[in-house]
């Protein structure tokens, strides 16, 4: 059976689905990508702040508690999370480093270790492209989901395989929770009975 491993490029995916103003539900996203074959394991990769350099009690602090929950939820659904903290510089802007080069080094080192037969990179970010081709070059299969708005024509072209996800987001999309107490209209109850 074929053997896959997943890279999920957060800050490119997190990019497209803010645009696309959706949110994904990251289980279903995994089991969608793998289709029959068997997931050795998917893996997140992002940014954090440093919690030095975030004020308590700020809309930044509640920023990053909940993407800590969101990255400890990841965890809870068996995605490995590996994370780099986010560079602050003097602006206050933050800088994200090192986190496409994790993901590109883990893509290489398992292939070299015969992990995987397809790599499956959930990104846009041509920067991937030598990576990509490097994979191949030693046997490997490498396929690219990504959303249009961020996809790159290039890591497109010299994947073996590319998903538009845009064409199937009601595949992973996050269906929204309504609590007991909320009233439901009568057209919203006949829109969520046509996207089922």
């Amino acid at each position: 059976m074929e053997r896959v491993v997943i890279f999920i490029d957060g800050s490119n995916l997190f990019h497209a689905i803010r645009y696309l103003n959706i949110k994904i539900d990251y289980s279903k996203l995994v089991e969608f990508l793998r289709e029959d074959r068997k997931l050795v394991r998917a893996y997140f990769y992002g940014a954090v702040p440093q919690e030095r350099d975030v004020k308590r009690n700020t809309p930044e602090w509640e920023s990053l508690l909940r993407q800590r929950r969101f990255l400890e939820e990841l965890s809870l659904m068996g995605i490995k999370v590996k994370t780099a903290p986010l560079r602050k510089l003097p602006t206050g802007e933050y800088l994200e480093k090192e986190v496409d080069i994790m993901l590109a080094t883990d893509m290489l080192s398992m292939a070299y270790m015969n992990v995987y037969d397809t790599a499956i990179l959930v990104s846009g970010d041509s920067d991937f492209s030598y990576t990509v081709e490097e994979v191949q070059r030693i046997g490997k299969r490498v396929e690219n989901a990504s959303f249009r708005k961020t996809s790159s024509y290039l890591l497109r072209k010299i994947c073996d395989r590319f998903i538009l996800l845009d064409d199937y987001v009601d595949r992973f999309i996050m269906e929204e929770k309504v609590l007991p107490t909320q009233e439901i209209s009568f057209w919203e109850k006949i829109k969520r009975l046509w996207k089922k």
